[in-house]
Order: structure tokens, then sequence, then C-alpha cells
């Protein structure tokens, strides 16, 4: 089995955070298949928004081998024409790369749109067997009429689907896809990064106070992740309850709403905006926290749930995406509705005053290691790719049987 992965969000020498979990699983899976990296880079002349370019078409990162690739695409207007010009922008170079490299016997998909939807043309267009991995949220898109038909077709095409979370694995299959061709197989977690330190040997070295309960957020600055529920919840806790946000600031209008909220609700003194943060960093914010709270509207399988519970600190999370499928209530944190500002108080109330036991937080999550998902995901490739090869092999298949079996 030889793979071609493909991933628009996926880090590089001028932005190592983007995508850095799909960069998880894949160099997880490259230790057990040969594997390369397509970075389709969206790309409109003259813009200056959007993602930068590297300065090399292809680089390492952490050992693998990545292809940026550009794409034309329009800023802000017609954007159900991201799929189509996905896979127009790389067609010529794939056409070469097959030329001159070793064929791959499966592509493999990482987000529904543009990736699944430009994949998909890909892999019609040279005939290929193909695996999409859906993250991150795709609800917004559903509500565009132009934008639905082309992710429920590549659904349907698709020879298998990865959801991330239970809730995005139903949406695919109410879009069409095969419920015997859907699976869910939850992100992973570096369990050696993440793990349980002193609490006060975390907030020495982040310099927070070490006498007060700490609740810590990790996530961007949007308002998509309820940060201003969260604040309004802390207005209502004990007046010791310190709260730390972690992550960047995308949206200055919203990050100047949150600091009037704060003023207005006399918190200035409890809270703290801590800006984007390093890997090792946000293992140190985890650890610092009495409990980490996510009051997000909507999520795929946020990591950063996973990578708490590993550090031994229980979460309050919002019933969203894939937080339910990582948080039990009782067990290893308490979900609230999202949007509810008074239930999350109460649930910060209860998750401050209980003694949680790290080890049995850390035990939760503890078999969620990239190694584990990525022979999960494995599984399901060596199957697809099966099957595309029984199809091509049956009279009359659309796909033509002259490309060899796939490698084991």
């Amino acid at each position: 089995m030889r793979v071609l992965s493909f991933s628009s969000c996926f880090p590089s020498s001028v932005d190592a955070f983007s995508g850095v979990f799909v960069l998880r699983r894949l160099r997880a899976l490259a230790e057990l298949v040969p594997l390369e990296v397509v970075h389709p880079i969206a790309h409109f002349p003259g813009y200056q928004g959007g993602t930068r370019r590297p300065p090399c078409d292809v680089e390492q990162i952490e050992g693998l081998t990545v292809h940026h690739r550009l794409f034309l695409y329009i800023p802000m207007i017609l954007k159900s024409l991201d799929g189509y010009l996905y896979a127009r922008g790389i067609e010529s170079w794939f056409a070469k790369y097959l030329t001159s490299h070793e064929q791959p016997d499966l592509l493999d998909a990482h987000f529904m749109w543009p990736d699944g939807v430009g994949v998909s043309r890909l892999a019609r267009r040279f005939h290929y067997p193909f695996v999409v991995t859906l993250r991150g949220t795709i609800n917004p898109r559903l509500r565009k009429h132009l934008m639905r038909p082309q992710m429920a077709g590549a659904l349907r095409a698709a020879d298998a689907v990865i959801s991330v979370s239970r809730a995005m694995a139903d949406i695919a299959v109410a879009l069409g896809a095969r419920r015997e061709k859907v699976h869910v197989i939850p992100n992973g977690v570096d369990t050696s990064l993440f793990r349980p330190v002193p609490r006060e040997e975390a907030r020495r070295l982040l310099a927070l106070p070490s006498d007060v309960p700490l609740v810590v957020t990790v996530a961007n600055m949007l308002p998509a992740k309820g940060h201003h529920d969260l604040l309004e919840a802390a207005a209502a806790l004990p007046a010791d309850v310190h709260l730390v946000f972690v992550g960047p600031a995308p949206n200055a209008a919203y990050l100047a709403r949150l600091k009037a909220i704060v003023a207005q609700r006399g918190l200035t003194r409890r809270v703290h905006f801590m800006g984007k943060r390093s890997q090792q960093e946000v293992a140190a914010c985890l650890n610092a926290a009495d409990v980490h709270v996510l009051a997000s509207y909507s999520e795929g399988c946020p990591n950063v749930v996973l990578e708490s519970l590993a550090c031994g600190t229980p979460v309050v999370g919002t019933t969203v995406g894939g937080i339910p499928d990582i948080v039990t209530t009782g067990r290893n944190g308490l979900l609230v509705p999202p949007g509810n500002p008074s239930a999350l108080t109460g649930a910060l109330r209860a998750a401050l005053a209980r003694q949680w036991s790290r080890k049995d937080l850390r035990q939760t999550v503890a078999h969620r290691s990239w190694k584990a998902v990525a022979e999960e995901v494995l599984a399901v490739f060596n199957t697809a790719a099966r099957a595309s090869q029984t199809e091509r092999q049956q009279p009359h298949a659309e796909r033509p049987t002259s490309r060899p079996p796939p490698t084991p």
C-alpha cells in the first residue's frame, strides 16, 4: 500500500501550526506504509490574505515529503467553485507526478471542502480509489445550495469515508454515503508530550498564580468557540477563580468584544489572555489548569480535549461534534449544551469542587495513541483499495483494470 495524502490545512516552513493534527496522523501512518503529502494552497494574484506560500515547492516536514501546490481561488466570492479549481490547479502536476514517482494505491483527502470534493475529481479523472476524512465541521457549507450536492457526490463516490466524530458520520450517511463505508476514527494524542506534570511546576513556568483555582480554555479566539459565554459564566463563579485564554486571535473585533466584557464584568484581574502558544506551552497550560473548558458551538474532534485528559485535567465541554465521543459526564468531565452560560457556570463549579484522579483521567484516553489511530486508518485503506480493485475487475466496470493491485 502506497498512499498520497491531500490536505489544504498542513504545516510548512512558514506556518508550523496549521493542521498539526493532520501531520500527526500522517507521520504515524508513514511508519506503516510509504506516504507523501500534497499541500494545496489557495492563491489569488495580488491577494495578501490566505495561506502563505513556502519558499520551496517540496519540503521535508518531520520526515514527510510535502509537495506545496498552488490552486486558483477567488477570495470571498464564488466559493462553490473551490473544489473544481482545486482539482484543475493540481491536475497537470499530478499527471507529471505519476510519470516520475511510484504510483500510489490510494488517494487520501483530509477535510470535505475543498479537499474531498477536489480529490474526488482527481480520483475519477485518473481512476484511483480515494478515501476522505471528515474534519472540523461541514454544517455551514451544507446550507450552501451549490456546495451541498458537490459534497454529497464526493461522499457517494468515495471508496471509504472516515469521520473523526459520530455526529459527522451521521451527516455523511444522510448525504448519501453508504453506512458500511463510513468509519468513525477519532483523532489521537501524543501521550509523550501531553502527560501529567505537577500543577505548581506548570504554573511557575507560565508565571500564573499558584494559589487560586484556574480554568483554562485552548481555542482560537472566534465566536464559534463560545468565549463570550465562558466570560459570562466566569462572572458568576467565586471571585478567586481565574480564567486563562490560550490561542491566536484571527478576529480582532471579537477579541475587542471579549475584552469589553472583561471590563464590564469587573474581571480584569481574573482573566489572562496568553495568545498563540507552542505545543509544549499548550501542554504546560493544560497541566496548570484545575479544569479545562471548551464552550464551542461546533467542533469536529477537538484534539485539545484528548490532550487535556492525557495531562490528567478534567474537561467541561459542550455537547457538539466529537466532544461527547470523548467526554463522559462524571467519568472524565462534564457536558453542557452550547450557548448556555448558566449551565456552564454550574458545571465549572462542580468540576472545581471535585477531587479528580489525574491517573484515572489519563487512562480514559491512553488507548488513543497516534500509532493506534494509524493502524485503524490503514485497515480502512486496505479494505477500500481491495474493494476498488474488485470493482475494476468486474465486467463493464467504469475503472480500468490495467493498474496493478495494491501492495500489502
